[in-house]
């Protein structure tokens, strides 16, 4: 299931029963040209979807299904039609990621998708104002005082903004951390020293009080989503014949960005999955630190779904830092133990432990809505390693709590580079902090999801959850 302030959807396992799902959404739509957007498809819990079988349930209906990693796309006929989805949108390069006999884009085509010919649906400012009215409830109910979004925008800027602007004006109990990335600059074409500019006039430009722009940083990408199973690993799927491993930016371009914006000093967020791509990043951050090094760069490995003792060790001595979600691991274990990685690779996911005793920073992250952004959970499943069937996985790589709650607080803060503001109560940081009903150093650590927020403090005015 899946839990927002307005409403909690239930879960649905079994490929038909998935399409009865997607039948009922459709049906209960009055107005039949509006298009509609069918988020948590995944072929693990689903089967495998064809236009056919899309075309089937959803009819004339303009059907968008955004599959779990919000990596990929399918389109209906109806959807491809309305928006002039056809051959020949996408470069050569990009086609080898899409599927148009079943109008499935994935990655960098879904990416050029989403900001070309389907941009004015996910740019639509209605749907974006309703989302956001959601995150504000969604932030004061979980404890959330701030949210660092890594490659804004992810369709229109403009757009976007003003949504955020609109949204944070009205909450005024957060703030929205903003880094630039790879995603705007690769749909617009826009060469390294003119989004490097872009990036320095960002601050001046459109800073709020509660929206600020992270000069420079930059987020770049490497392999594809672990909840699409395009990951890049060093040993192949396990019993998965249609899975396929993926690089959202080519290996050689991938470095040809890193080293520019390390030479410009700026701190790099690199998407990371797979042990795969976590080796090889590990080694463009070694060829560079030999090149041109750089004394605390902070580079910082988001997502780390798989990766080994050895990688961490390097990563230890490359000065590397992670910010990891935990959630895959309570989210994925079970199915992927059968189908993608096999029982050993699969207990063995985000093993934090290997981090944490080699004293690297790590935070934990929901990557919403990779995992609810419940921060509480996050750390729950580190310092636990429970799964979604109640087993334990690893259990030595359970982290400690007082690790886990650093990841969701001043662990957190440094990802971004405003620990020096945030995260930790101390005179003369920002007066923004969480208020919890239980201590999370006094109860059991299988409790700790469990623990009632009671509200927060933002800039030292209380915010309080209703009937708290």
């Amino acid at each position: 299931e899946w839990r927002m302030p307005h409403k909690t959807y239930p879960g649905v396992d079994g490929k038909e029963n998935y399409l009865n799902a997607v039948k009922d959404i459709i049906d209960s739509k009055e107005d039949r040209t509006e298009t509609v957007l069918i988020w948590g498809y995944h072929k693990s819990w689903h089967g495998d979807l064809t236009l056919k079988e899309l075309d089937r349930v959803t009819g004339d209906v303009p059907t968008i299904i955004w599959q779990r990693s919000t990596h990929e796309i399918y389109l209906n006929t109806a959807c491809a039609k309305k928006y002039g989805v056809q051959k020949g949108d996408l470069s050569k390069e990009d086609e080898e990621q899409a599927d148009w006999d079943n109008y499935h884009f994935w990655e960098r085509a879904y990416q050029m998708m989403k900001g070309t010919k389907l941009s004015p649906f996910f740019s639509d400012q209605k749907m974006l104002k309703r989302g956001m009215d959601r995150i504000s409830k969604m932030m004061l109910q979980n404890g959330l005082t701030a949210m660092c979004e890594p490659s804004f925008p992810n369709s229109v800027f403009a757009d976007e903004y003003a949504v955020l602007l609109e949204g944070t004006e009205k909450a005024k109990a957060y703030t929205v951390f903003l880094i630039a990335g790879f995603p705007e600059q690769f749909v617009k074409k826009i060469g390294n020293e003119a989004y490097a500019a872009h990036i320095d006039s960002l601050p001046g430009k459109f800073n709020t009080e509660y929206i600020k722009f992270l000069p420079n940083q930059y987020k770049t990408f490497a392999d594809g989503a672990i909840y699409s199973l395009a990951l890049q690993l060093r040993k192949p799927f396990y019993n998965c014949s249609t899975c396929k491993s993926e690089w959202i930016v080519p290996l050689k371009e991938g470095q040809q960005i890193f080293n520019f914006w390390w030479d410009k000093g700026y701190k790099i967020h690199i998407h990371i999955t797979g042990d795969l791509a976590f080796e090889k990043y590990l080694d463009f951050v070694d060829a560079a630190m030999k090149r041109n090094p750089r004394e605390n760069h902070r580079t910082t490995f988001h997502h780390v779904g798989l990766f080994d003792a050895a990688q961490a060790q390097r990563a230890a001595d490359l000065g590397v830092e992670i910010s990891a979600n935990p959630y895959y691991l309570w989210a994925l274990a079970d199915k992927y133990s059968e189908t993608g990685f096999g029982p050993e690779r699969a207990a063995n996911m985000v093993a934090l432990k290997e981090f944490t005793k080699r004293n690297v920073p790590v935070s934990l992250h929901s990557d919403f809505a990779m995992a609810p952004a419940e921060p509480l959970l996050l750390a729950w499943v580190a310092a636990n390693r429970i799964v979604a069937s109640g087993k334990v996985m690893n259990p030595h790589e359970r982290i400690s709590v007082y690790d886990a709650m650093k990841g969701i607080t001043i662990t957190a803060a440094r990802t971004f580079e405003m620990d020096s503001v945030l995260g930790s109560i101390r005179v003369g940081k920002e007066a923004t902090f969480t208020l919890l009903k239980q201590n999370p150093f006094k109860i059991a650590p299988e409790k700790l999801k469990d623990i009632p927020v009671v509200g927060v403090i933002y800039k030292g005015k209380v915010f309080l959850n209703e009937k708290k």
